[in-house]
């Protein structure tokens, strides 16, 4: 029987919660320049949260990445079941809600993701799935100098043509490709497979205490943060490039965060099966009829309105709602995908 690790369970939680708030950013304006010299605390924190919350996506694929993908059609089948039960509900909803709106081909399109923007990471990871057989056929047969070299040139080149050059290779993307997802899952095979013997002053990576890599993450955290805000307070139009998925100093981000979690030790019963619906609040909220239209619009509304605790009080409830809906919803998505198959497959299962 399969065991679930709940410290990598309780992980894709938190990242799934960072995927939330890094959506809040959508609906809330940067800081300007002015806002550095008037409001310096508040830019501060705009920019400390959005540093803590960037490694969300990168997380998800370094955790596959760490116990690899054992590609099955039926574990597939059920990724691509749980996002046409969402894309399905969301539009027959909302087209019954305002038919004058919804009820036309471009958002019916949506179900099955037609538009560039439809559930970006759905794709992307499905693609690393198809790939996933021929990665971990190619990790079996090379040695760790090959496998070293091969992970400095593709991060090298999304590096000066996904971040330097943000658009320098529109297939990188910025990091929403399968290409990006590719070397993230590289990376994380090689940390989990070389780790204990690359050293560091004669200590093995996978021995490192835990206080020196949450020390590290707390480091690159205010790096970012302090780069961002003084970027900003000079005029300079920069500051975004460093809130992107391909920043290597994000990327070192994402593997430290995991390497915090892989030295918990911890097993519970509810965080596996919290963890099994993860995915439906990115499937809830996420989609392109519901993000920028409703879910920013009410975090717009609630950033307008209120200031200080008070708007992190009612942006927390929001957030908290958002997810325990999505999570009520796969439920039921759960029951049915049962009865009609009888068994039920976890594409994102570790151990």
């Amino acid at each position: 029987m399969e065991i679930r690790l709940s410290n990598f369970e309780l992980l894709r939680l938190v990242a799934m919660t960072m995927v939330l708030v890094i959506h809040v950013f959508i609906g809330i304006s940067r800081p300007s320049q002015a806002d550095t010299f008037n409001f310096p605390l508040q830019s501060l924190s705009f920019y400390a949260v959005n540093a803590f919350t960037i490694i969300c996506v990168n997380l998800f694929i370094l955790i596959s990445g760490w116990f690899g993908i054992n590609l099955k059609l039926a574990k597939l089948g059920e990724l691509i079941f749980q996002v046409l039960f969402f894309s399905t509900l969301i539009f027959f909803s909302l087209a019954l809600y305002c038919p004058e709106k919804y009820f036309n081909v471009e958002s019916l399109s949506t179900i099955f993701m037609l538009n560039s923007n439809d559930y970006w990471f759905v794709k992307a990871y499905i693609g690393l799935c198809l790939f996933s057989p021929i990665l971990n056929l190619f990790i079996s047969h090379i040695d760790r100098n090959q496998y070293k070299l091969i992970l400095f040139l593709l991060f090298g080149l999304q590096t000066i043509y996904g971040w330097l050059s943000i658009d320098g290779a529109n297939w990188i993307a910025g990091g929403y490709s399968v290409y990006s997802f590719i070397c993230l899952y590289l990376l994380a095979r090689y940390a989990k497979l070389y780790g204990c013997q690359i050293r560091i002053r004669r200590i093995a990576i996978c021995n490192i205490p835990i206080k020196i890599y949450i020390s590290i993450f707390c480091l690159i955290v205010l790096t970012l943060t302090l780069a961002a805000y003084f970027l900003t307070w000079l005029g300079l139009p920069f500051e975004g490039r460093l809130f992107t998925y391909t920043n290597p100093l994000v990327v070192l981000e994402s593997l430290v965060f995991l390497c915090i979690f892989k030295n918990f030790h911890l097993q519970n019963k509810w965080i596996n099966k919290i963890a099994l619906s993860s995915m439906a609040i990115y499937l809830l909220h996420g989609n392109e009829l519901i993000l920028r239209p409703m879910y920013s619009a009410c975090v717009q509304y609630i950033y307008n309105n209120y200031d200080g605790v008070t708007f992190i009080f009612y942006l927390t409830i929001f957030l908290l709602s958002i997810a325990v809906l999505a999570l009520l919803l796969d439920q039921i998505r759960l029951y049915i995908y049962h009865l009609l198959f009888h068994k039920r497959h976890d594409i994102y299962s570790n151990g």
